[in-house]
C-alpha cells in the first residue's frame, strides 16, 4: 500500500510539473507575439511619418520645399504617439548626404530622415525601434519642387 502511494504523489508531481511548464511555455510565446505586434506597429508610425513628409513635399504646408525638411528636422523632433493603449516616443531626425544616405556630405540634393522609437512592452521592459546605429531611415531626393 505505501508504495502504490508514493507511485501516485510522484505521478502527480510528474503531471503537475508538465501543466506548469506548458503553461510557462505558452506565456513566453504570447510575450513575443506580443512583443512583435508593438515592434510592426512602430514601423507603420515611422512610415506613418515618410508618407506625411512626401505629401508635404508636393505642396502641403508646413514642408513646401525640399529644404524645409532640413530645417524642421535637423535639431530632432521629439514627439509622443499613443496606440492602443502603447506610448510610443518618437524622435525624428533629417541631414543631407549622399545618393545611398550613408556619408554626411554638402550636397543638397539627398537627404536622410531617420526615426527611432521607444515604447514599454507587455513585460515592462523597454523596446527599442530603430537603434541610434540603425535607424529606420529613408532618403529623399530634390526633384525640384
Amino acid at each position: 500500500m505505501n508504495i502504490q502511494m508514493i507511485l501516485v504523489l510522484l505521478a502527480l508531481v510528474l503531471f503537475s510539473t508538465l501543466l506548469l511548464n506548458t503553461y510557462n511555455i505558452m506565456l513566453n510565446q504570447s510575450d513575443m507575439i506580443y512583443d512583435n505586434m508593438l515592434y510592426l506597429q512602430g514601423q507603420k508610425i515611422a512610415d506613418r511619418y515618410f508618407q506625411k513628409i512626401e505629401a508635404e513635399l508636393l505642396g502641403n504646408p508646413p514642408i513646401n520645399y525640399f529644404s524645409h525638411i532640413y530645417s524642421n528636422y535637423s535639431a530632432g523632433v521629439q514627439e509622443t504617439m499613443m496606440v492602443n493603449n502603447v506610448t510610443y516616443d518618437i524622435s525624428i531626425r533629417s541631414a543631407y548626404c549622399d545618393s545611398s544616405g550613408v556619408n554626411p556630405s554638402a550636397d543638397t540634393l539627398y537627404q536622410r530622415v531617420d526615426i527611432k522609437m521607444k515604447c514599454l512592452s507587455t513585460s515592462l521592459d523597454t523596446l527599442t525601434i530603430g537603434t541610434a546605429q540603425f535607424p529606420i531611415s529613408k532618403v529623399f531626393i530634390n526633384k525640384g519642387f
